[in-house]
């Protein structure tokens, strides 16, 4: 897993320029000295947009003589290791969410690789969503211990950056793996928690979860309470079909 080291801007200059075989006095050229060429590689030198600007358009140039398929653009010799880190984990947990149909290995590398990175340069939100991500993973594969402990681990890094949608993702979730578990006051009690963040208005505009509402209503149902399920449903069943054929339900016993 090469890709999990993130380059400084001098070492990535270094890679390319070993990668055309070519010297720093002829990279360098007539606009630097081969000495500003070796200070940059040893990040003991800082380097401007302008010479940026430079160095790419050389070397694409070169690497397009030489049959390279290489074509850089000058922020990459200007962007942070930090910078480099945020493409990296977003790139690995795009894959993981765009239903790719990834293999589960390809799913945990990626998440793996995302924890460690985003580890590293203390990229919290990037952690939190990997190990989240990891525990739907493991309850898809039916592994609902390893799923609560992944998903719950995840609520540490989104409460560090205030990621309250994030926050009310994990407790439906956990209420959700604890319903499939027939462990219903325990689902029951995170649903809830979820309510109350959706209530307490931190989420600006959000205030309506359509799969909250059904699991919520679904757990007092099954534990008997229909009329707090009933309440729970009824001034919101129509905006769902799942939430409609609910409400029939627990209508019928009713009657």
């Amino acid at each position: 897993m090469e890709d999990i080291k993130i380059l400084s801007r001098g070492e990535r200059l270094k890679l390319l320029r070993n990668e055309l075989n070519l010297k720093q006095q002829e990279l360098a050229g007539k606009k630097f000295s081969k000495n500003y060429i070796s200070m940059f590689e040893n990040n003991k030198r800082s380097i401007n947009s302008v010479n940026a600007l430079y160095l790419s358009r050389k070397i694409n140039k070169i690497a397009s003589q030489r049959g390279k398929d290489i074509n850089v653009t000058p922020s990459y010799f200007l962007k942070c290791e930090a910078d480099l880190a945020v493409e990296k984990c977003e790139e690995w947990l795009l894959e993981v969410e765009s239903n790719l149909k990834l293999s589960e290995y390809r799913i945990n590398v990626n998440l793996y690789k995302t924890i460690l990175v985003s580890s590293e340069y203390d990229l919290f939100h990037f952690r939190g969503k990997a190990l989240f991500l990891k525990g739907i993973n493991s309850f898809n594969n039916k592994r609902p211990v390893c799923a609560m402990t992944q998903i719950l681990d995840s609520i540490i890094y989104f409460a560090r950056e205030n990621n309250f949608f994030a926050i009310k993702e994990v407790y439906k979730n956990m209420g959700i793996i604890l319903f499939n578990q027939q462990s219903l006051s325990e689902a029951i009690i995170f649903f809830n928690l979820c309510n109350s963040l959706i209530k307490s208005g931190v989420l600006k505009d959000f205030k309506y979860d359509t799969e909250l509402i059904y699991y919520q209503a679904l757990c007092y149902y099954k534990l008997g309470q229909n009329d707090i399920a009933g309440r729970i449903v009824e001034n919101n069943y129509e905006k769902s079909e799942m939430l409609m054929d609910l409400h029939k339900i627990i209508n019928k016993d009713f009657s």
